[in-house]
């Protein structure tokens, strides 16, 4: 039996409206209008007025002049609650982000904001989530166990009700060679102590053993999380960067990826990200803001 699409949205989804802040771009006016095709979601588009070319009775245009005005209206529509979802166009990453933690807008949940990738692969069994491989550098043990908590509450969201994480290192043992695999051990340690209703955390796992039942019986590791992860947290922005990308242009990874840490989903879309997976951030994002 055919496992569902992640990215398919059930006909009882409540219908969406997005506030796209600098939209005046080809490749985000494609998005909006595969998304009208689909008839999931109503727009907001904030740009320049005279490149935003879509008429439809779902979109509303309100032009703005530069890239600081198009982050701060979509930013304040979605404090209003004029709309549901803010998305990223054609403006700086630094920018729209900036704007979203002002005070005035009231848009932060969590003191850490990180990003969530969520992949469906050809050659893996599951929706698998990455994080964060866009937004924090380099996070130390306090961090990661933030990007953690995002990542098993967006998890959550998405129906897994007790996602299994494994915190990545290139080892699957304690080194004090290699940070990574000491700060992995402290992070689960960390879960176990006290949080462990909410998820199932085990590392250091090395990236084999995390989705790879054989891989993990080869080296003896003997956990649930072993070769069945929801969830796989990296240790650097670096590691999480080329591991999004090689499976997108190698693997053939369809993906979808939000924000996680504010009251409302933010997608922020690589820019080299096709119209399909930028379509797929939006389908997967009103999918939860829907349940």
């Amino acid at each position: 039996m055919t496992q569902k699409s992640i990215f398919q949205l059930e006909k009882t989804a409540k219908r969406a409206r997005i506030a796209i802040a600098g939209a005046d771009d080809a490749v985000i006016l494609e998005v909006v209008e595969q998304a009208l095709a689909h008839d999931f979601a109503d727009f907001l588009l904030f740009g320049r007025a005279e490149l935003i070319t879509i008429e439809s009775p779902h979109v509303q245009v309100i032009a703005t002049k530069t890239d600081q005005e198009a982050a701060e209206k979509a930013t304040e529509a979605v404090a209003k609650k004029q709309a549901g979802i803010l998305m990223k166009g054609n403006l700086p990453t630094a920018l729209i982000l900036k704007t979203i933690l002002k005070k005035e807008y009231q848009l932060r949940d969590k003191e850490l904001l990180s990003h969530v990738a969520v992949f469906e692969i050809p050659a893996y069994h599951k929706p698998l989530i990455v994080s964060d491989v866009a937004m924090n550098i380099a996070p130390d043990e306090d961090a990661q166990i933030q990007i953690t908590q995002n990542a098993i509450a967006s998890a959550q969201k998405l129906g897994i009700t007790k996602p299994k994480v494994a915190v990545l290192s290139a080892v699957e043992k304690e080194s004090p060679k290699m940070h990574s695999s000491v700060q992995a051990a402290q992070v689960a340690a960390y879960f176990k102590a006290f949080a462990s209703d909410e998820a199932e955390v085990e590392g250091p796992l090395a990236f084999d053993n995390a989705i790879s039942k054989a891989a993990a019986q080869h080296k003896n590791i003997d956990n649930n999380v072993a070769g069945d992860a929801d969830i796989l947290i990296m240790p650097s922005i670096e590691a999480g960067n080329i591991l999004y990308k090689s499976l997108v242009f190698f693997a053939g990874a369809r993906v979808g990826g939000f924000i996680a840490g504010v009251k409302v989903p933010v997608i922020i879309a690589s820019r080299s990200d096709s119209v399909d997976n930028k379509l797929a951030s939006l389908i997967l994002t009103v999918g939860m803001v829907g349940k």
